[in-house]
């Protein structure tokens, strides 16, 4: 698929907004009292960012499956699966680094 300029802009749009929320994260982690109660929801504050930042990196790459099998966030590479090409195992595949799971549930 082309670099079409639209996916371009979405994709900075996406970037900003995932820059944006991971500070927002960075901020309320500052409060140790707040960042002591209130831990899940941060974890899901840098979860949303991670993904923002994958999706748009997907985007700007012109929907390019090599990108979409870079994702580093298992629960959002298992949505990607579909669009790969079949013969390539994409799903199976344990990924490091990634998150263990998502405790909260809103990400699946």
């Amino acid at each position: 698929m082309m670099h079409e300029p639209k996916f371009s802009a979405m994709a900075e749009v996406l970037l900003e907004l995932g820059t944006e929320v991971e500070a927002l994260g960075e901020v309320l982690c500052r409060d140790e009292s707040f960042a002591g109660r209130h831990l899940r929801e941060l974890q899901a504050i840098d979860l949303i960012a991670q993904k923002q930042r994958a999706l748009a990196a997907i985007l700007a790459a012109g929907f390019s499956e090599a990108e979409m099998r870079r994702i580093s966030l298992e629960a959002l590479r298992r949505r990607f699966c579909g669009f790969m090409d079949d013969s390539i195992t994409c799903c199976e595949v344990p990924i490091e680094g990634g998150p263990q799971s998502d405790s909260l549930g809103l990400w699946d």
